[in-house]
């Protein structure tokens, strides 16, 4: 790991998280302890099947995080210590916006069950996975912002198409609002359309041809942003925001290119080479797992990483979204734990199917929460169910990266699932293998913090004339420290294994 030389050895680094569940802002030292925290809820709009967020609120969201934020750094005396920031966002979610920064329609999520038809209709029109893989180098999945603009096609006015400015993921209007510098992304969240180049980073502009209107494509081809590399800052944060949060704007602090939430999720999970999978147990389950090349088929969601190399992802809905269902709300986890921990390896046989939502990384069209042989009374035979439930749906994408060509080795788990012993147990033994335990449950928060440090330690050397980088490597080796692992359990091996081969038959899933 090379030692920081422009940075401070007191310098606050700030990671903002915005989700479709809420968002964070959590401001960290340089070993990764978490000094301050804000937490907001979000609303997301969702009747008839629609996923979509409100840019306004999304405005509303990056500009109270930092007052909160600004608040609670001034009470402990760190708020001239803030030095950088990165932001972590939804994956494939973008919205549109006209030149005074204005919402001409809401973002689009990653999870939007509307999309599926149109996806379908441009993929046919663009002329399959084969003709999209020649043009991206990677497969077009049906949550990428491409589709949107197919929904758009069918919903948009004429006159809303016109007047976009620019069409942004998630994480680029958030470094927008914060800096007052919209007309950016990042390689991360370009990846993210459905329309960058998988292999040089640039834009495939044919993938357009998915379009029905050529007029259309036109438009799409202006209203993209420009790609920054992620050592350039976005800007410093904004002069006014400065000023409402106690901060000099000669010295506020600089933001460094938006990560996907699933790049964040990587780093924050200490996983930045090839081989080593980063899951994440939040509201949605995520494997993912940095390569040298895309997967060999179109199972899995590949993308690009703001420092170069390829990102796979198997991204399920139905993560803690489940676990609330089953449990309800305010439930005794200390208990549920224990208790569940007493209950045999496979519940005896009982089992359930998890999916609250659709999952159609799986073939799961429809909700499907289904207890065989019944539903049980028992709070723990409940927990413990449900957990191993989760446990199949990870390995399963675990064993989608193996089949993809991966060789793992190494995986770590964040989220906040992962407070679980017991879940990390279930799963290490699922999986046969010890699983590395970060210190910060804050997976994405910690992981955008980390690559903005590395973005801004390279940024002043570059300035000082220095050419050599500091790598997300390095940035992840300083800010992200690990606990004891999770071990498998011998004595469940045999219960787990039996339960997942039923779980695969009931689903469906070939692997």
């Amino acid at each position: 790991m090379q030692q920081l030389t422009m940075v401070p050895d007191d310098a606050v680094v700030v990671g903002y998280d915005f989700s479709t569940g809420g968002v964070k802002a959590l401001a960290f030292d340089l070993d990764g302890q978490t000094l301050a925290e804000v937490r907001l809820t979000t609303d997301l709009w969702t009747e008839g099947g629609v996923s979509e967020l409100n840019l306004h609120q999304i405005e509303g969201q990056a500009h109270a995080a930092t007052r909160g934020l600004a608040s609670k750094l001034q009470e402990i005396g760190r708020l001239w210590d803030w030095a950088v920031a990165g932001i972590s966002a939804t994956h494939h979610t973008s919205g549109r916006l006209d030149h005074d920064h204005l919402q001409v329609r809401r973002a689009i999520c990653w999870n939007d069950s509307t999309l599926a038809p149109y996806h379908a209709e441009g993929l046919a029109r663009l002329g399959g996975q084969i003709r999209a893989r020649e043009i991206s180098g990677g497969p077009w999945a049906a949550r990428y912002s491409l589709s949107h603009w197919l929904k758009d096609e069918a919903t948009l006015s004429k006159a809303d198409w016109k007047r976009t400015w620019r069409i942004l993921s998630h994480g680029s209007l958030c470094g927008g609002y914060l800096t007052g510098n919209f007309d950016q992304t990042s390689l991360s969240s370009a990846a993210s359309t459905g329309i960058l180049d998988l292999r040089t980073g640039n834009y495939a502009m044919s993938m357009l041809d998915s379009l029905k209107i050529p007029a259309n494509r036109a438009l799409v081809k202006e209203q993209l942003p420009p790609i920054l590399d992620m050592n350039t800052p976005i800007g410093p944060l904004e002069k006014g925001i400065c000023l409402s949060c106690g901060i000099e704007p000669g010295s506020a602090p600089l933001l460094f290119p938006a990560s996907d939430d699933q790049q964040a999720g990587l780093a924050g999970g200490g996983a930045v080479e090839a081989g080593q999978i980063a899951i994440i147990l939040g509201n949605s389950a995520v494997v993912n797992a940095g390569a040298t090349a895309p997967p060999a088929g179109d199972d899995l969601d590949c993308m690009r990483l703001n420092w170069g190399p390829y990102l796979w992802m198997r991204c399920y809905t139905n993560g803690a979204l489940f676990l609330d269902r089953i449990l309800g709300p305010n439930p005794d986890w200390a208990t549920l734990e224990k208790t569940g921990r007493l209950v045999p390896s496979g519940c005896q046989g009982i089992g359930v199917l998890p999916f609250v939502f659709p999952e159609p990384s799986l073939g799961v069209s429809a909700p499907r929460v289904e207890w065989a042989p019944a539903e049980p009374a028992d709070p723990a035979i409940r927990y413990r169910a449900s957990l191993e439930a989760i446990a199949y749906l990870i390995a399963a994408g675990v064993e989608a990266h193996e089949k993809n060509g991966q060789r793992i080795s190494r995986i770590s788990v964040s989220g906040g699932i992962a407070k679980s012993d017991l879940m990390l147990e279930i799963l290490a033994t699922l999986l046969n293998r010890p699983l590395e335990r970060p210190r910060s449950f804050e997976g994405p928060a910690l992981g955008a913090a980390a690559a903005a440090l590395a973005g801004f330690e390279t940024h002043s050397r570059r300035q000082s004339g220095n050419q050599n980088p500091y790598t997300v490597a390095d940035g992840v080796a300083k800010m992200v420290g690990f606990r004891e692992p999770a071990l498998p359990q011998p004595a469940w091996r045999n219960g787990l294994v039996a339960g997942y081969q039923t779980f695969r038959q009931k689903v469906g899933i070939c692997l």
